[in-house]
């Protein structure tokens, strides 16, 4: 969505066909802006879309339309049975504590925008995951495996562990982006396995089979 930044890109690039509101919503004027293609590529968070039939760029209103009726809050927080949006109105003071109580972020603060839309859980976004299953055969049965003890390393390091749950899985989160081997070690009474891996983008190893044997130890 758009960011509303204090800072925007857009704005800079479309000159008065693009205005913010003293609310802090961001307006693309529709009869100024006809044709201009070049806002589309001004916005580094690509939240401006190009309308072809129309021959306008174009982003979400925030509803303003909505607030101008009188409405508390945006259609998508007053229809979102989980509470996903959260709208509020807060000095700098302000919204600086509530991010910093919340663990809040916004996205790509390097661009030095000052976006004004904060985001719950970013990390899971910005870092990378290393997980898989873990399974071993019991009888004539493979059978995921409960409370095996998952361990990461990074060369002789261990960086983290984990116990896989019940269904087997596993996951070791905020793992950063592009940062080379890793190797996994699982140990539980059926068996024990170990997996190595280069971490590009995150990584499933998909299921991991537990053999008695560390000469049958699997390995990718």
């Amino acid at each position: 969505m758009c960011n509303r930044c204090d800072e925007a890109p857009c704005m800079r690039v479309g000159g008065d066909v693009i205005r913010k509101r003293a609310d802090g919503i961001v307006i693309i004027d529709p009869d100024k802006a006809r044709g201009r293609k070049d806002i589309v590529k001004s916005c580094p968070y690509k939240a401006i879309v190009w309308n072809d039939e129309l021959q306008l760029p174009q982003t979400w209103i925030f509803d303003a339309h909505l607030f101008d009726q009188g409405w508390p809050q945006p259609r998508c927080q007053q229809s979102c049975p989980t509470d996903v949006f959260e709208t509020v109105r807060l000095d700098d003071a302000a919204m600086a504590e509530k991010a910093q109580r919340e663990g809040l972020k916004v996205l790509r603060p390097n661009l030095g925008t000052k976006p004004r839309v904060w985001y719950s859980g970013l990390e899971r976004w910005e870092t990378c995951f290393i997980g898989g299953s873990v399974s071993a055969r019991v009888g004539d049965m493979v059978e995921c495996v409960t409370d095996a003890v998952v361990a990461l390393y990074v060369g002789n390091q261990k960086v983290g562990e984990t116990v896989s749950d019940q269904f087997g899985d596993f996951r070791f989160d905020g793992l950063v982006k592009d940062s080379g081997g890793y190797r996994v070690e699982i140990h539980h009474a059926l068996g024990n396995a170990w997996r190595k891996c280069e971490l590009g983008e995150s990584v499933y190893l998909g299921e991991v089979s537990l053999a008695k044997s560390t000469n049958s130890m699997e390995v990718a």
